[in-house]
């Protein structure tokens, strides 16, 4: 009898979970700021370097 155990990549991973709703360069910059400010690269702490990107851009649309 043979177990396998899958662990979910997606869960660990917070680059590859938050890819399915943003598009790669957004979030590989993200994380990149969020590494740059010394911060711990989380789910949490991507998403608000997207909103402020996205604040950004918003902004200089105007």
């Amino acid at each position: 009898m043979v177990i396998t155990l899958e662990v979910d990549v997606m869960k660990l991973d917070p680059i590859k979970k938050l890819l399915k709703r943003y598009p790669r360069i957004l979030v590989i910059k993200a994380a990149l700021i969020v590494l740059s400010t010394g911060q711990k690269v989380s789910a949490e702490n991507i998403e608000k370097a997207i909103n402020d990107i996205m604040e950004t851009d918003d902004e200089s649309r105007d």
